[in-house]
């Protein structure tokens, strides 16, 4: 049974160009559907990512005093709350700056 805060389906935009094209690869020599390889490649980029990441969670779970693992249940279930009441309007991306990966 899979957690009621996980979504069933998760809708991503397509990389760019280049990275499409490495995903390609991955696909097509693992003999996986490339949305398959797309979600192998995002997770074990959140591994490895997890010493960079974490200080984060950490320093605003600090700020909501809550444990770190309480405030990823929580961000993972009601974001926009973690953002209205812990990042407080100072996200680390300002949603007003540009980003190669948005729409």
């Amino acid at each position: 049974m899979s957690d009621p805060a996980t979504p069933a389906k998760l809708t991503i935009n397509c990389p760019p160009e280049y990275e499409y094209k490495l995903l390609a690869a991955l696909a097509c020599f693992l003999n996986r559907p490339i949305e398959t390889q797309a979600t192998a490649a995002l997770s074990m980029y959140l591994r490895q990512g997890h010493d960079r990441i974490m200080p984060q969670v950490r320093y605003y779970a600090h700020k909501a005093e809550m444990s770190e693992y309480e405030l990823l249940d929580k961000i993972a279930a009601d974001p926009q709350w973690v953002y209205d009441n812990v990042v407080q309007g100072n996200p680390i991306h300002p949603s007003d700056e540009s980003d190669v990966f948005s729409d």
